[in-house]
């Protein structure tokens, strides 16, 4: 598995997070497995897709289909993308301090 963050600039949160939702299946055809959104503190419109993909080839793929240059561009994406292809090293999760 690997994950690849990509992080770009929209011009409506909300039409882009509808037709980013609209392509789940097509995604998930394409090797996702799951993924995870986020924006920059004070910038709804600055976003950060962390996608987690069955394989780096996969994820390739799938960025680099002319069907999604092309959707990217109808949802609303300005600009280039960066891109980021990561290598889990750990993964853990801290259980809640007892409260009072």
């Amino acid at each position: 598995m690997v994950t690849i963050d990509v992080r770009h600039k929209v011009q409506d949160f909300l039409v882009w997070k509808a037709a980013f939702d609209a392509a789940q299946e097509v995604r998930r055809a394409a090797g996702e497995v799951s993924c995870r959104i986020y924006s920059v503190h004070g910038s709804s419109n600055d976003v950060l897709v962390s996608m987690d993909w069955i394989s780096l080839e996969s994820a390739q793929a799938f960025l680099a289909s002319p069907k999604l240059q092309d959707g990217m561009s109808r949802a609303g994406v300005r600009g280039m993308p960066h891109i980021t292809i990561l290598d889990r090293r750990d993964n853990y999760h801290l259980d809640a301090p007892a409260q009072d």
